[in-house]
């Protein structure tokens, strides 16, 4: 199950639709079947719902929303490269003396 959203915009007002939906094969084709229409529900809605989706095999696990906390990690890839091209520079000037 997924949700599917669709604007669209006629003269100066966008509209929005989401639609509750699932994917299945029926004679070799990929259909999708429409199970709820969502366009009524707020923002915070939505992503609650698409919060649950993704995790729908352990929601006992996420516990509330607003328990969660969220920090930047470290940037070790940037710190590594960095690394890398001194090394590359500092072996090139010992060559070339």
């Amino acid at each position: 199950m997924y949700i599917d959203a669709a604007y669209s915009t006629q003269g100066s007002k966008t509209y929005r639709r989401y639609l509750l939906r699932e994917s299945y094969r029926h004679e070799g084709k990929v259909k999708h079947r429409t199970i709820a229409n969502l366009s009524h529900c707020s923002e915070e809605e939505i992503a609650a719902i698409r919060l649950a989706l993704r995790h729908k095999g352990d929601l006992a696990l996420l516990g509330s929303v607003k328990e969660l906390n969220a920090q930047q990690g470290s940037r070790i890839g940037a710190v590594f490269c960095l690394q890398v091209a001194a090394l590359r520079r500092c072996s090139a000037a010992t060559v070339s003396l």
